[in-house]
């Protein structure tokens, strides 16, 4: 594929009765899956039944609607043949606590001599991981949980995520100049929680020089009024908000 592409599986957040949990199909040199939450599976197997599509899942945190869907991913590929490896990125203890979470998933079922190799790699702030022709780094964002922010660049396109939390001075560096960029914007207005609000990601925004802007993982219950102030604010910035099944070129 000459020009990557971005997908939105899904864009909200943990209880949304609507939306499935964000996670992002990216799809280039390699096909990457940004975050796999317990509803994203079934959002996956909407749009492809190629249990080799994946060439790795990059995981910003271990918060359940950001990782709980990878047993039933890992499970699925490897009951329709898959015999390749997948590489699972993500921060520290990556391995520890993958091995814990696949096999209380399904115990057994993802043991080396009954699945494909599942690779664990860990994403170091300050460090730059080479995959094929994409690279990705990270940077540390305010949540309630450690996360890392990812930026995915190949050649000269730029896709930065933020999995959850407030923006963060390495954050805003991370994406600094990015052609897309897809970042949480849970609440409009300040709250505890370590989630960002509508008023940080238009400053964070505007100090980045990002170049488009999608927000996800929006409180259900806020969602129509940030919208509506969103519309108020944008101010001629390139930010929206995506539906499942969206569609963008990076």
């Amino acid at each position: 594929m000459s020009v990557p592409e971005l997908l939105f599986l899904g864009t909200g957040e943990a209880f949304d009765p609507r939306l499935p949990n964000t996670s992002l199909l990216y799809r280039g040199d390699l096909s990457l899956l940004l975050d796999c939450g317990y509803s994203v599976p079934h959002a996956l197997w909407s749009v492809t039944h190629d249990p080799d599509l994946l060439d790795a899942v990059v995981i910003s945190h271990g918060h359940a609607d950001h990782c709980f869907g990878l047993p039933a991913l890992c499970v699925w590929m490897r009951e329709r043949g898959r015999t390749r490896p997948l590489r699972v990125l993500g921060g520290t203890g990556v391995r520890d606590w993958l091995d814990r979470l696949l096999e209380l998933g399904y115990p057994g079922a993802c043991a080396p001599d009954r699945c494909f190799p599942i690779e664990a790699l860990e994403l170091v702030v300050g460090q730059t991981t080479e995959l094929g022709a994409v690279s990705l780094s990270v940077a540390p964002s305010s949540h309630s949980l450690p996360n890392l922010a990812v930026r995915v660049q190949e050649g000269e396109s730029v896709l930065c995520y933020s999995g959850d939390g407030a923006p963060t001075t390495a954050t805003a560096e991370l994406y600094r100049g990015a052609s897309v960029l897809v970042h949480e914007c849970c609440h409009v207005n300040e709250v505890t929680g370590g989630h960002a609000t509508l008023d940080q990601v238009l400053r964070l925004v505007d100090e980045a020089q990002v170049d488009r802007t999608f927000l996800v993982h929006i409180a259900s219950e806020e969602r129509s009024t940030l919208e509506s102030v969103l519309a108020s604010q944008a101010r001629g910035r390139r930010v929206s908000i995506p539906e499942p099944g969206q569609r963008v070129v990076i």
